[in-house]
This record gives C-alpha cells, sequence and structure tokens, in this order.
C-alpha cells in the first residue's frame, strides 16, 4: 500500500489523501463492513469527509461501487456495498478530503 498526503493549513486544516493499494491475497468483502487499511497518525477528523470511489481492477459488476472512507477517529478505511470476492493482487485506487485539526 502506498499512502501520500498533506495537510493543508486553515480553518480547519484539510487532509488530502493518496491512496494506492495492491491485496496481496484474495478475500472476501462483507457488505458494508470496513477493511481497515491505516489510520491517521496525530489528527483526527472533525467533520463529513469526501469519500472517494475506488478505481479498480476487479470484476466489471463491482466498479464504481466500492470506496474508500475515513472515520472520526482517521481510520483509512475499504468499504463495499455488497458481499464481493476480491481476487489477489487486484489494485485499488482512489483519495480522501476531511477536515481534521491534531490530536
Amino acid at each position: 500500500m502506498y499512502l501520500n498526503g498533506a495537510i493543508l493549513p486553515g480553518s480547519p486544516d484539510i487532509a488530502v489523501i493518496s491512496i494506492v493499494w495492491v491485496n496481496k491475497g484474495a478475500f472476501q468483502s462483507q457488505s458494508w463492513q470496513s477493511t481497515v487499511l491505516a489510520r491517521m497518525v496525530g489528527w483526527k477528523v472533525i467533520g463529513a469527509a469526501v469519500h472517494s470511489p475506488a478505481a479498480e481492477n476487479i470484476d466489471y459488476n463491482t466498479l464504481g461501487k466500492n470506496q474508500f472512507a475515513v472515520t472520526r477517529s482517521g481510520e483509512i478505511q475499504y468499504v463495499t456495498p455488497g458481499t464481493i470476492h476480491i481476487p489477489e493482487n487486484g489494485w485499488h485506487r482512489g483519495c480522501l478530503i476531511a477536515p481534521v485539526m491534531p490530536a
């Protein structure tokens, strides 16, 4: 997984995070159950975030439905709206934008 981001100063500060994730093993993603990928360190989300649909190389029927999300505690998650099989070596790309403050 490759995470890159920046905190843009302002009122409030804004976190901008780019995500590139290649899952090494196949797995079953359960409907609306999150797969935790990472956690923001030193920052907490203080308002509504922009969650990006994931660009992926997985089954055509699920494209454009899965997304990256961030929680108030700063967990960066992958979420699918249905129970789907994620094949080995699937790649997933997206971004998150969220208002933050130091934790």
